[in-house]
């Protein structure tokens, strides 16, 4: 019995700790913001003011890349999320659900560079399109995004001038 109640504990551990970890840095970046990226409330991109350093501290930093960063809460419903044409150049903008799985990309490789707008869903529920400009893509790359609540979306752009491969 006691080794079903160890691995009952240690299973509940491997689901729950990442939930717990992200949802410590969502509550730290809408109060205190991330290393040069400035506080912002859900819904809401912030945008770095230099490029990364030596001291900023989330996953798999470039510091030849420009960050957004925003908390997108879709407990409240579905938002329309539009990107301007980039005309050519890369960027990209990452989808990660409250357990940090990437589930979405929308930029040069997944979508294009033509200006677009994106539907992002709860995945329970009905959505009602908010309204906004029409959409310009026919769907998302994806059927729906994460189940209701925060998930985070992370745009990187290399700084003016510059463009990666793609």
């Amino acid at each position: 019995m006691s080794e079903d109640l160890t691995t009952l504990a240690a299973d509940a551990y491997v689901y729950g700790f990442p939930l717990v970890a992200n949802l410590r840095e969502v509550k730290k970046f809408t109060r205190d913001g991330l290393g040069s990226l400035p506080p912002a409330p859900f819904n809401s991109f912030s945008h770095a003011t230099a490029l990364a350093g030596p001291a900023e501290r989330f996953v798999s930093v470039n510091n030849d890349t420009v960050y957004s960063i925003a908390q997108a809460d879709l407990s409240v419903g579905p938002l329309l999320l539009s990107v301007p044409d980039t005309a050519g150049r890369y960027y990209v903008l990452q989808f990660v659900d409250a357990w940090t799985n990437n589930f979405a990309y929308v930029g040069r490789r997944a979508t294009g560079t033509a200006a677009g707008s994106f539907l992002l869903t709860p995945r329970t529920g009905r959505a009602v399109v908010p309204p906004g400009p029409a959409s310009s893509s026919s769907r998302p790359p994806w059927g729906r995004s994460s189940a209701g609540g925060p998930a985070r979306a992370r745009t990187t752009c290399p700084p003016s001038g510059r463009s990666r491969p793609g």
